[in-house]
């Protein structure tokens, strides 16, 4: 999987089926005598059999191919994928098509309760490659942890392992980069938090399988943030820093104090035109449901007070960890409108019904199957905006939005 890009970097993750030595060949396409061979990894039970590995010879606006290499034997099997266009001060900036995927669920037998389908339409994957993405982000609900997989490191291994063998074709994870957060069914016991025994070992899987360079390492959150043309992404941590279980003494947490600075910093030193804040579960969603921000009613407040006093332009929200699809607006007097693109399941089995009571819901973007969306920031330097579409399994557009960059800036 081509799990990170940068302008003068890549990062490839694999996975072996046992124990061996794996390194990565990789050459420019147009200059395939010039070859480069990254240090070998040896893979072991400990990582999952898992190794990320860092391609440094990597510069701007071309196209490489890349081959990976087991105890010495080289595959015949290879992959390509385009480096980031630098554009800073010589044209405007590219168009950016990215694709964005739900709640995922590989059904395995031995693990499934009798007379309930609750995964299926993998085709889904062939759909999202066949649009040929700038990017990939899994908004959350990547794997569907069991009761079975939540008391060991081997468990996660194991789980993690087998959702992401169904993710076909190939290509869409070896040649396209894949950028994941995760949601409840990813971290451990549905209702846990920031005091879960084994939150370190849930940590260190989802890491694993989803490696970023760019991870803010003092933070305890798993938090970062990637670029790509005019758009900063920044994704968000809602399970490890959750405290919904309160005494009298505390308050009810989801991202955490912490974090929320973070993310303030990080916004407020941002340059891009749209900054698109991912989590893994609805932040504006007005119900007061345990998975949503609005549980934690005072650090909702906090975090949308906070953005509209340091009047942060270009904001735009993309949740996941839901069974439905929607699209939430919370419109201001004296600031711009916050939008929230809730993600519907990919895999998984949507909800038949909605029970939340949000009123800040778009009219007719309340979907109830699976689904995927496509987000395209275009247009002329003056004029860009943000364009999301939502598609059915069978590839039926369900609906469609278009933001202007305009409508996101805060006027005097």
């Amino acid at each position: 999987m081509l799990s990170d890009l940068t302008y003068r970097e890549a990062q490839i993750w694999t996975q072996t089926e046992y124990p061996a030595f794996v390194s990565i060949h990789y050459f420019e396409t147009s200059n395939p005598d010039k070859k480069h061979v990254t240090s070998k990894i040896k893979t072991t039970e400990a990582s999952g059999y898992t190794a990320n590995f860092l391609l440094t010879k990597i510069e701007p606006n071309r196209n490489y191919t890349y081959a990976i290499e087991v105890d010495g034997e080289l595959s015949s099997e290879k992959h390509t994928f385009n480096s980031l266009n630098y554009y800073y001060e010589k044209e405007p900036p590219p168009d950016v098509k990215i694709a964005i995927l739900g709640s995922h669920y590989a059904v395995e037998p031995e693990f499934e309760p009798p007379y309930r389908k609750l995964g299926g339409g993998y085709g889904i994957f062939e759909s999202v490659y066949e649009t040929q993405p700038d990017l990939v982000l899994w908004a959350g609900n990547t794997a569907h942890l069991r009761k079975s997989d939540i008391d060991s490191q081997n468990g996660y291994f194991k789980r993690y392992s087998y959702a992401r063998s169904f993710v076909q074709p190939k290509e869409l994870l070896a040649e396209i980069p894949n950028l994941g957060i995760w949601s409840y069914n990813d971290y451990g016991i549905n209702g846990s938090g920031k005091e879960m025994p084994l939150k370190q070992i849930a940590k260190k899987a989802f890491s694993t399988f989803w490696p970023k360079s760019a991870l803010v390492a003092h933070q305890e959150a798993f938090c970062y943030t990637h670029k790509i043309s005019d758009v900063e992404l920044f994704f968000l941590d809602v399970q490890s820093q959750r405290k919904t279980h309160i005494s009298t003494d505390s308050k009810v947490a989801i991202l955490g104090k912490e974090q929320i600075e973070w993310l303030k910093d990080a916004l407020i030193t941002s340059t891009a035109n749209f900054k698109i804040i991912v989590s893994g579960a609805p932040i504006l969603n007005p119900s007061k449901e345990e998975k949503n921000l609005s549980f934690a009613e005072d650090e909702k407040q906090y975090l949308l007070e906070l953005l509209k006093t340091h009047k942060i332009p270009g904001l735009f929200f993309v949740s996941g960890g839901s069974y439905k699809g929607e699209l939430t607006r919370i419109s201001h007097s004296t600031h711009y409108n916050f939008f929230d693109l809730t993600v519907g399941p990919s895999t998984a089995m949507p909800l038949d019904e909605d029970n939340e009571l949000n009123f800040f819901r778009i009219p007719g973007t309340n979907t109830f199957e699976q689904q995927y969306t496509i987000l395209e920031i275009k247009g002329d330097e003056e004029d860009r905006f943000l364009k999301m579409q939502i598609f059915s399994l069978a590839g039926l557009e369900l609906w469609s939005r278009t933001i202007k960059a305009s409508e996101l800036l805060v006027y005097e």
